[in-house]
């Protein structure tokens, strides 16, 4: 048994079953710089997309705070429509995101604990699994959009309504890249090397964590700022 060989049984040793380290094999091939790079260039491009949502609650605060003036009564007032949210479907769509994120965490684990067939099988299973949540998780995103304009809630409405669609369609935006992704990694998983697979999977799952925890952040702020 050579060095790298005792090495990497070290390392796989020490991890929980299906509960692996995505890059104990890239390490293993020298690709762990690789993966750096690409996690250093998500992080970046999250952190754009953060500024951006800072931005516009920056914005959705100002132009609350802001009095406008009325031409029927000749003064200024503050004019903040309310905006019923449905709730109960913004929650609905919210659970299944989460479980979109939580299942591409479960198959990016189930992938770094090995590529044997049936760990393999697991992991292509859970990507479907997340695959599919975010699929619900646009569609009732529409439908929550489909619901206001029948309630007569449209993008003119109002200031209130006008931020609305702005943060839920400018997050719905970056979400599906991320749907995409898993998409991309549910249809070429067999055809993919494993090196791929961890990157792809690693990558993704962070992506969509990060998806999830901006919608409830959105979320709460819609709803009680």
């Amino acid at each position: 048994m050579n060095q790298n060989t005792l090495i990497s049984n070290n390392i796989r040793s020490s991890v929980p079953p299906h509960f692996g380290v995505p890059d104990v094999d890239l390490i293993m091939r020298g690709d762990a710089s690789r993966l750096r790079r690409y996690r250093l260039a998500l992080i970046l491009y999250l952190a754009s997309v953060v500024m951006l949502f800072v931005g516009f609650s920056s914005a959705y605060i100002v132009r609350r705070s802001i009095a406008t003036w009325e031409l029927g009564t000749g003064a200024y007032a503050a004019n903040w429509e309310a905006l019923n949210l449905p709730v109960g479907l913004l929650v609905f769509n919210t659970v299944w995101l989460l479980l979109a994120s939580v299942c591409l965490e479960v198959a990016r684990r189930y992938n770094g604990a090995g590529s044997d067939r049936k760990t393999d099988r697991f992991t292509h299973r859970w990507i479907l699994a997340s695959l599919f949540c975010g699929l619900v998780f646009t569609a009732g995103q529409i439908m929550a959009w489909h619901v206001l304009r029948v309630g007569g809630s449209f993008l003119s409405s109002g200031a209130a309504t006008a931020f609305f669609y702005v943060f839920t369609g400018t997050h719905f935006f970056h979400a599906v890249l991320g749907i995409f992704s898993v998409a991309f990694l549910s249809i070429g998983f067999r055809a993919l090397s494993q090196s791929s697979r961890l990157l792809g999977i690693d990558l993704a799952a962070w992506y969509m964590h990060a998806m999830a925890a901006l919608w409830i952040y959105l979320f709460c702020f819609l709803l009680w700022a």
